[in-house]
C-alpha cells in the first residue's frame, strides 16, 4: 500500500496507537531494581555472576535507550536507520547532543537525569561499599 493511505489510516483515529511502548517510568523502575540489587551484592559483599553483571550494568541503559528512540520518533530527531543500534555504540555522545537538540538550553537536566539512570547500579553499589567500609574500619 502507498505510504499516504498507513498515514491517513493512522492519523483518522481507525488505527490505534501502541500503548506498550517503553516510557521513561519503564527506565526509572529498571534503574531502581538494578541499583538495588547492586547494593544488595555489595552489603553481602559477593561478587555477582557474569550475567547478573552484565544486567546490572546494560539494563538501565538497554531501557534509556529504548525510552530514546520512543521519544526520537515522537521528535523526528535522529531520523538515522539505526537509531538504536547508533545510541548503543555512541551514547556517551549522542545522549547529551540529542538531549540539546531537542530541548534547547534545558537539554542539561535530561542529559544529567538519563546518564544518572544509566550509571544508578554503579553509584549505589559505590555508595553501599564506601558504607560499609566506613563502619568496618571502625570510625
Amino acid at each position: 500500500m502507498d505510504g499516504r493511505i498507513w498515514n491517513r489510516l493512522a492519523h483518522s483515529g481507525r488505527m490505534e496507537e501502541r500503548t506498550d511502548d517503553v516510557t521513561l517510568r519503564v527506565a526509572k523502575l529498571a534503574a531502581l531494581f538494578c541499583s538495588l540489587v547492586a547494593a544488595a551484592y555489595a552489603a553481602s559483599q559477593i561478587e555477582p555472576s557474569p550475567v547478573v553483571a552484565l544486567f546490572l550494568s546494560g539494563g538501565p541503559l538497554v531501557a534509556v535507550i529504548l525510552w530514546l528512540q520512543k521519544d526520537a520518533r515522537r521528535t523526528g530527531v535522529g531520523a538515522v536507520q539505526d537509531w538504536g543500534y547508533f545510541l548503543l555504540l555512541a551514547w556517551p555522545v549522542v545522549i547529551p547532543w540529542y538531549a540539546f537538540k531537542t530541548r534547547g538550553r534545558k537539554g542539561w537536566r535530561l542529559t544529567v537525569g538519563l546518564l544518572g539512570l544509566i550509571g544508578a547500579a554503579y553509584i549505589s553499589w559505590i555508595l553501599v561499599a564506601y558504607v560499609m567500609w566506613y563502619f568496618e574500619s571502625g570510625a
